[in-house]
């Protein structure tokens, strides 16, 4: 990994002003800068970032999918109804919006891997209740493996 990209994630972490922060992330065009930043990203400080992210046409498959695990997405695939009725409104809209635009196939596999956090039993259970077009969601992407 360069030392170059994990300069531009650090950089982009420590800027303050939220708009400034946009801007940059709108402004990437390295796969693995985005990638980065949405796994470092601190979710405390809301979803705008995410979804500059995926809304970044740089944004590929394994960073869409690091970002809708790391949106607790996982709690979507189990129980849809549950997420729909949820009153968590800006959760909801980004998990369900990620999710229908993995499902769309908006993203590309580019190089980047992605193995999803879970058990083999959470895998099972999960493949019992999914239809096939969501298996992409506990697939591995076996590409390069990308750490900070």
């Amino acid at each position: 990994m360069k030392s170059d990209v994990k300069t531009q994630v650090a950089e982009r972490l420590d800027i303050d002003n939220q708009n400034i922060l946009l801007n940059k992330v709108a402004e990437i065009t390295d796969q693995h800068v985005l990638h980065l930043l949405g796994r470092s990203y601190n979710w405390d400080d809301g979803f705008a970032v995410p979804e500059a992210i995926i809304n970044n046409p740089n944004c590929c498959l394994s960073t869409a999918l690091e970002l809708f695990y790391l949106a607790d997405g996982a709690r979507y695939l189990k129980d849809k109804l549950d997420v729909e009725q949820s009153a968590l409104g800006l959760w909801k809209h980004f998990v369900i919006g990620l999710y229908e635009q993995i499902i769309q196939g908006r993203f590309e596999r580019n190089g980047i891997g992605f193995k999803p956090p879970l058990s083999k039993v959470e895998i099972y259970k999960l493949k019992k209740n999914l239809e096939p077009s969501e298996y992409i969601f506990i697939e591995v992407v076996e590409e390069e493996n990308l750490t900070l």
